[in-house]
């Protein structure tokens, strides 16, 4: 955006003016706010367009069929003069970068990313559809994107040039050709089907990188859009169905809207927008912030402003077309005037949050199903680990798991930092190259957690896949955590470190020094270490596996001797049972070089009795 000049107003209507967001041969785009704080995109024509007494009654017929479309997905018109010196409108202002940008900047898509613009685009033609209008220049550069998913802007285009007899008379096609239907390319009259078709060759460029029907000039482009049958093989396979479809040269062969809809949620992904694309976002909302509060950036924003493209039509038309039409700027339209500037939503769990995570969600398809598709059971490992097979994109099989158990500080001390970050945290890796691979980030605030992703191929690296799960597991996090729903009295929820008594362990181990994890805490001393681990596990009195193991009581509990050796012991009680053979259990763990008489259960024992005591009665 850039300051305005002496010859822009300072207000039309009720709306004072902030800035200029871009400027064409028809008109031009400012940024404004209303009494209420709200911001604007205010478009108004240029005064030599205006003396045309058909130009008013098209700009006022044209701005009340088009202030009818107004939903979540679209930018609707909150206001109009069409009587005004010069015309203007008013639009919701939509703080958020074009989806070609973004393409172009970053490159393809994730699934999670092409889900919510799939799903987010066939609301979109609903909302506007059911107006009867019909779109007719869906494209990349007219789909904005907000952290709720996409924008469609520029939706007048069909009632400002239906009827036009001068323009169809001539032979002119309106549209931008490597998006529009067959039918549109032979001036063939349009139904909805045509904008269907615009969203298919939408999501193959966000799936590849290129319309499906690109070509080195416009007759080539039509002829490929007519006659071509568009290659797909590239679009992932949970959306290439959907592509294929969108894409049939017959209307009536389309999905419908509603059935885009229903076969876009069914994808196995979590809808959310890759992490630069979020930031991206974040930047365009800080800008607008930055406008409204009278502080604008002391330099330009950083994202490349793109020149205002107005369409060369016949005046009284495309004057209306456009200003409906037109957003010109990479940060587009909408913001509140009040909005704070987000960034990615933060990793900020509660204590009970992150004890009450259900891991094994976090690795099931609509979280991971980016990286390919799920071809085993999940595999639990207590409350803290779970794995599974995935087949990925290239036809590996792929074994990944999942762990929240190891402490913060053989994070840190073992696996070296990468140089990559997710959400703002580092990522560990032992390997920068491995078929064997892991990836690790430690959260940064509430309770300390580390989400280390492993994953194993027999072939080929797989560090890649670890990472891509990785930050797939993060962003759920952030988003909505998936939880098990434990009952109060559940020892999941108690903080381990609460159960260990310092003052009883330390003769025993030294002045010790405690480490959390989400269920479990270690006292490490000079001398010794002692910890406690709560876990849900196969039942200790399970013999099934051919293990018998020693019991004693303590204060009332049965309490399960598990291993034992020379200055070595671990010791189990069973709380409550959970599911099947599994059970809620506390784990006591301790070792001492000193104590190698054989006594170190007698120790363990002491030092676990006063945690015994805390726990709800079983």
């Amino acid at each position: 955006m850039r300051p305005l000049s002496a010859q822009d107003p300072v207000q039309l209507g009720r709306y004072r003016l902030l800035a200029l967001i871009g400027r064409g041969g028809m008109g031009q785009v400012l940024l404004g706010q209303g009494p209420d704080g709200r911001l604007v995109a205010v478009k108004q024509i240029h005064r030599q367009f205006t003396g045309n007494p058909e130009f008013r009654a098209r700009f006022r017929r044209e701005v009340l069929a088009t202030k009818q479309v107004t939903g979540a997905y679209t930018a609707g018109v909150v206001d109009h003069d069409a009587e005004a010196e010069t015309p203007w409108l008013a639009s919701e202002y939509i703080a958020g970068p074009a989806l070609q940008d973004m393409v172009t900047e970053f490159g393809r898509l994730t699934v999670s990313g092409l889900k919510l613009l799939a799903t987010g685009l066939a609301m979109a033609l609903l909302e506007i559809h059911r107006t009867g209008l019909v779109h007719r220049d869906l494209k990349p550069s007219n789909v904005l994107l907000t952290n709720d998913g996409p924008r469609v802007i520029d939706f007048g285009i069909a009632r400002a040039l239906e009827d036009d007899l001068a323009l169809t008379a001539t032979g002119t096609v309106l549209g931008s050709p490597a998006y529009m239907s067959p039918e549109q390319a032979q001036c063939r009259p349009l139904t909805a089907a045509s904008d269907v078709f615009a969203v298919g060759a939408i999501l193959a460029m966000a799936a590849t990188g290129a319309s499906p029907f690109d070509a080195a000039s416009t007759p080539q482009v039509l002829y490929n859009v007519l006659y071509s049958t568009p290659n797909i093989a590239e679009v992932p396979a949970p959306l290439r169905a959907i592509v294929g479809a969108c894409l049939a040269k017959d209307p009536a062969a389309r999905p419908t809207p509603e059935q885009l809809l229903d076969a876009a949620s069914r994808i196995e992904a979590e809808p959310v927008w890759p992490v630069r694309i979020r930031r991206r976002i974040s930047e365009c909302h800080a800008e607008a912030v930055a406008w409204a509060a009278g502080t604008p950036p002391d330099e330009p924003a950083r994202v490349e402003r793109r020149k205002p493209v107005w369409p060369r039509l016949v005046p009284v038309a495309a004057a209306v077309s456009v200003l409906v039409l037109a957003v010109i700027a990479v940060c587009g339209l909408g913001v509140d005037g009040t909005a704070v500037a987000m960034d990615d939503p933060p990793l900020a769990l509660t204590d009970d949050e992150t004890r009450s995570l259900d891991v094994c969600a976090l690795m099931t398809p609509p979280v991971i199903g980016e990286i390919g598709t799920a071809v085993g059971e999940l595999v639990p490992s207590g409350v803290g680990g779970c794995s599974i097979y995935y087949r990925d994109h290239n036809d590996r099989k792929i074994y990944f798991t999942l762990s929240t158990r190891l402490p913060v500080s053989e994070i840190r001390s073992g696996p070296r930092p990468l140089g990559t970050a997710i959400n703002w945290m580092p990522v560990y890796g032992r390997d920068r190259e491995a078929r064997n691979c892991d990836r690790a980030v430690v959260t940064q605030s509430g309770l300390p957690m580390t989400l280390t992703m492993s994953a194993s191929a027999n072939d080929g690296d797989a560090c890649p896949a670890a990472e891509r799960a990785l930050a797939a597991v993060v962003r759920r996090l952030a988003v909505n955590p998936p939880l098990r729903d434990l009952p109060a009295d559940s020892v999941l929820l108690l903080d381990a470190c609460s159960l260990i008594d310092v003052a009883l362990v330390r003769p025993r181990i030294g002045d010790p020094i405690r480490e959390r994890t989400p269920h479990g805490c270690g006292a490490t001393g000079h001398d010794g270490y002692f910890a406690i681990d709560i876990d849900d596990r196969p039942r200790p009195d399970d013999v099934s596996g051919g293990k018998l193991r020693p019991t004693t009581t303590i204060a009332g509990r049965t309490v399960y001797t598990d291993n034992k050796g020379a200055g070595y012991c671990e010791l189990i009680v069973m709380t409550r049972p959970s599911r099947d053979n599994r059970a809620e259990q506390v784990h006591a763990t301790y070792y001492s070089d000193l104590d190698i008489s054989g006594n170190a259960c007698d120790t363990a024992v002491t030092l676990f009795a006063p945690a015994l005591a805390k726990l709800p009665t079983s």
